[in-house]
């Protein structure tokens, strides 16, 4: 049985040679056993195959163990770990772009800057019926006034939805 097609079971290319190799994604690591030490540096681009197509990785660190395998699913005796990011699809990745604001001086309420931020703001029942008294908007006084003369609204509240409702 060939320990190596299950324990490294893909293949990179570098500076020509091919190698069998284990690449994890999650960690942006791939593995390749080696018994001649191969030519691979920080900054090189290497090739892994990915069925008929190729992925190109570059090597942004790497680490040499001599004895590193210590024997298991492979045959070769050392290790060469290396950080990898893929170039290949760097083009197709969604980029969120980071944004500078600078802001001399803000005053006021509720004052929100940035991207993909929320705004929370807390008001109570009581700030929201005294705001809409002094407001000439005579819809949102009937409309707040119907809402405190409903049951349900009128038991959460209590015996203050009738001063409220004596406001507007």
């Amino acid at each position: 049985m060939d320990f190596d097609k299950l324990a490294y079971p893909e293949k990179f290319t570098i500076s020509g040679v091919e190698y069998k190799g284990q690449r994890n994604l999650s960690q942006g690591k791939a593995l390749v056993p080696y018994t001649d030490e191969p030519d691979v540096g920080i900054g090189d681009v290497i090739t892994q195959k990915s069925g008929k197509r190729e992925i190109h990785l570059k090597v942004v660190d790497v680490s040499f163990l001599e004895d590193g395998t210590l024997g298991v699913g492979t045959t070769h005796p050392h290790m060469l770990t290396m950080k990898v990011e893929n170039i290949t699809a760097q083009p197709h990745v969604t980029k969120h772009g980071d944004s500078t604001f600078n802001i001399g001086s803000i005053s006021g309420e509720n004052v929100q800057v940035g991207n993909s931020n929320t705004l929370t703001t807390n008001v109570t029942i009581q700030e929201l019926a005294e705001k809409i008294a002094k407001s000439d908007d005579s819809e949102a006084k009937s409309k707040l006034k119907a809402l405190l003369q409903n049951s349900t609204v009128g038991s959460l509240i209590g015996a203050g939805a009738s001063a409220l409702i004596g406001m507007l």
